[in-house]
């Protein structure tokens, strides 16, 4: 795939030219240029694209999982041929490390093959102990056409994430990738196509949301939509969805705590955390977004983040020497230096960074420096609205209990994080903390072998293990009276 020519739509496995459309310029965040351009979708077609995957659904389910399941396979390995275009593409159009890009990449892959896997290890159930002749099975069936709703942060791994399991169920797909990241989603298409994926399986339609969002949600043939995005996004998808009914699987934001006890390996669990604020630029709804410091350590803790937290070499994702790229957009710097500017006067104290870069090097890019806040309040707004971006704000606690309480205290329930030696605090907080996820003693990504989801305002549904599959399945139960003659003592006239 070539960045610099025009992109279209991918719609019954053909590239369609950009032709009358219009379209709009993707920007490398490392130095502000334009370096590719690609067609808005229309609603017509949004409308194309989900009647193009009506018309293929019932084929895809009739050829059984197995088939279903080559095809991902033979895509896993197309797409490890091209798995360093994919990696320097992701760095390209949305400027995180080519380090992390080729990381995830490598997860992207591991998607096609782990859902593979459940197309021999899905099975339904039949109920036991019933009458002679009678049956009650239950049996899952695919969901239909998905709509899938993609974020920019992860283009390649959030993509197949959704693709695979969706796929391996039956189901058919139209994606709309974000509008910053398209080309990612683009080559991964093209990737399945050559893998075998019949026409109308996958189509894929770049565009504005606000344009073709409800075309896609709203057509009669949408039984399901996936998004990964803001809460807010969400919020608007579950609008779109409810006059038709539509299931809604929704990764949203998330404000994942840290606490760290007296008793943790303070190392260890400094150097955990930074990687956890700063891994992506701060741009994952996983990342850790504030720290609950015990005060007995508050101060060494705060030593050793803001040490390590110094010497991060920021830069463009495309040099081998860059610890921390840019952020996605010049209007997403712009926001987190209003989010530290606006922390700073309610009382917080920057330790590090609280700016752009003064290199002349990265002044068209879109660069914040790592940056940690100290005498956070908890009543602060960068303690308690998610900051996309490289920002620690430091907490203090007085005990485990207090600790637990204000981590739990927030809108968003996706991650946290928790770093002790102490099995029975360590065990009160795996219970006592609502998030989907707890790490202890270690950090993310998340894998699909665990199910990745959010409780509140971080989402509905999930994804990763066999709960991930199910979600794109219907449960449908049959029941069979095999006897002869029939009868029922339910039916009129009835007995005395």
């Amino acid at each position: 795939m070539s960045a610099s020519s025009v992109h279209g739509i991918f719609l019954d496995n053909q590239s369609v030219p950009a032709g009358v459309r219009a379209t709009g310029g993707l920007v490398d965040p490392a130095d502000g240029t334009v370096f590719a351009t690609v067609a808005k979708a229309t609603r017509d077609d949004a409308r194309a694209a989900m009647e193009s995957a009506a018309r293929a659904q019932p084929g895809w389910e009739a050829i059984g999982a197995a088939a279903r399941a080559k095809v991902l396979v033979r895509a896993a390995e197309h797409l490890r041929g091209r798995a360093e275009e994919l990696a320097r593409l992701v760095t390209r159009e949305m400027g995180k490390v080519l380090y992390e890009s080729r990381s995830e990449v490598t997860g992207a892959i591991d998607n096609f093959d782990y859902y593979a896997a459940f197309a021999r290890t899905l099975s339904g159930e039949d109920v036991a102990g019933l009458p002679a002749g009678e049956t009650i099975r239950l049996v899952w069936l695919p969901r239909g056409v998905i709509v899938a709703i993609t974020p920019w942060n992860f283009p390649a791994a959030t993509v197949t994430r959704k693709i695979a399991p969706a796929l391996v169920g039956g189901n058919t797909m139209v994606l709309k990738p974000s509008s910053n990241t398209p080309l990612s989603s683009l080559l991964i298409a093209e990737v399945l196509k050559d893998a075998g994926l019949p026409p109308g399986v996958l189509n894929v339609v770049p565009g504005p949301g606000s344009e073709i969002g409800p075309a896609l949600v709203q057509h009669p043939a949408c039984s399901t939509v996936t998004l990964t995005g803001s809460t807010a996004s969400g919020v608007e998808v579950v609008k779109l969805a409810a006059p038709g009914v539509v299931k809604c699987l929704l990764e949203l934001g998330g404000k994942a705590p840290v606490l760290v006890h007296k008793d943790a390996d303070l190392d260890w669990a400094a150097r955990a955390t930074v990687w956890a604020r700063y891994w992506n630029a701060g741009q994952a709804c996983i990342a850790a977004e504030r720290a609950y410091v015990d005060r007995a350590v508050a101060d060494r803790f705060a030593s050793k983040v803001a040490t390590l937290t110094k010497a991060l070499r920021v830069g463009p994702g495309l040099n081998s020497a860059t610890d921390v790229g840019p952020l996605y957009s010049s209007g997403a710097r712009d926001g987190v230096a209003e989010s530290v500017r606006e922390a700073v006067a309610q009382g917080a104290r920057v330790v590090v960074g609280g700016a752009t870069p003064n290199d002349p090097a990265l002044a068209r890019g879109a660069f914040y420096l790592p940056t940690v806040l100290a005498d956070v309040a908890e009543e602060n707004p960068v303690a308690q609205e998610e900051v996309f971006g490289p920002v620690l704000p430091l907490l203090t606690f007085a005990d485990w209990d207090d600790a637990i309480r204000r981590a739990n205290a927030s809108r968003y329930g996706l991650s946290s994080y928790v770093f002790t030696r102490d099995l029975s605090l360590a065990e009160k907080a795996i219970r006592e903390l609502r998030f989907g996820e707890t790490y202890v003693n270690r950090v993310g990504p998340e894998t699909p072998q665990g199910y990745h989801a959010g409780f509140r305002q971080s989402g509905l549904g999930g994804e990763g293990t066999v709960w991930g599959v199910r979600d794109y399945l219907q449960l449908k139960t049959v029941y069979v009276d095999w006897k002869e003659p029939h009868r029922a003592d339910y039916f009129p006239p009835y007995p005395d």
